[in-house]
């Protein structure tokens, strides 16, 4: 049965409830290694899953602003329609029509920006940023 990426491995949980004082120079540290190298495998994984998470919202964000890099597009036409057509009697129906789609184009735009993430993979830089400080201050003890 394979192991979920974010549960500890079972000879790691085992290796943690061996009493310190039992234990030789060299097996602690074959089990410091090994706990650091399932921090490091536990860690790997949630990173490539704040990854994908990230990835899908700026799949999301992407969307949107191309939506609205489109939708500019056509704003730009129904001006140069409107400049057309003010030659003529319709100026005004034009206009309304190119400054609605300026509107469409702004919000749009505005909800595709929020999307987009801030703080690339923040959870994994917090999670990172407490494992170094704990580890800071398991060796200090």
């Amino acid at each position: 049965m394979a192991n979920s990426p974010f549960q500890p491995d079972p000879v790691f949980r085992n290796a943690r409830q061996l009493p310190a004082d039992d234990l030789s120079t060299g097996e602690l540290l074959r089990q410091t290694l090994d706990e650091t190298k399932e921090l490091v495998r536990l860690e790997v994984a949630l990173a490539r899953e704040d990854l994908r998470s990230e990835l899908k919202r700026a799949k999301t964000a992407g969307i949107l602003l191309g939506i609205a890099a489109a939708l500019a597009v056509v704003a730009i036409a129904m001006f140069d329609v409107a400049v057309i057509i003010a030659l003529g009697n319709t100026v005004s129906a034009a206009l309304i029509v190119a400054f609605l789609v300026v509107a469409e184009v702004a919000v749009f735009g505005f909800i595709g920006y929020r999307k987009l993430p801030k703080a690339p993979l923040q959870r994994t830089r917090e999670r990172l940023t407490s494992d170094v400080r704990e580890l800071k201050e398991h060796v200090v003890r």
